[in-house]
């Protein structure tokens, strides 16, 4: 297992809810993980040791197969950040947002919006809209 997923898990935590499956090949061949239980445990210590803030996420052992399921949901406060960089899915890659789409995810964690902030602009008018009306 690489270190890869946690970009994934970045991401899903950004912008939506997302599941990663350990124990499954790309072409859907189910494999199975040999010790699932020290998978989950180096899973949620590379999560909890690797990602800021703290991600919400649960872990699944099928125990038939073998394979688990990594449960991520969105969370409150983005950005979350893996190794000083937020994520976001594009297709199936994990990619890192750029500068603009960062200053609105801080935006969200902030519960705003750019359209609620403060303008420092002192001399606005109406000249257009007077003319219009």
């Amino acid at each position: 297992m690489t270190n890869t997923f946690l970009k994934t898990v970045s991401a899903f935590a950004n912008y939506g809810d997302g599941e990663i499956n350990f124990g499954v090949k790309d072409d859907g061949t189910v494999v199975g993980v040999k010790d699932p239980v020290q998978t989950c445990l180096n899973i949620e210590n590379k999560i909890n040791d690797s990602i800021r803030p703290q991600v919400d996420y649960r872990l699944h052992i099928d125990e038939q197969t073998n394979v688990i399921t990594l449960k991520i949901f969105q969370g409150l406060y983005p950005p979350y950040f893996y190794k000083e960089k937020a994520y976001k899915r594009n297709d199936s890659a994990s990619v890192p947002v750029d500068s603009l789409e960062l200053s609105r995810l801080i935006l969200e964690g902030q519960n705003c919006s750019y359209d609620s902030l403060p303008s420092h602009a002192s001399n606005l008018h109406f000249s257009i809209l007077e003319k219009a009306l």
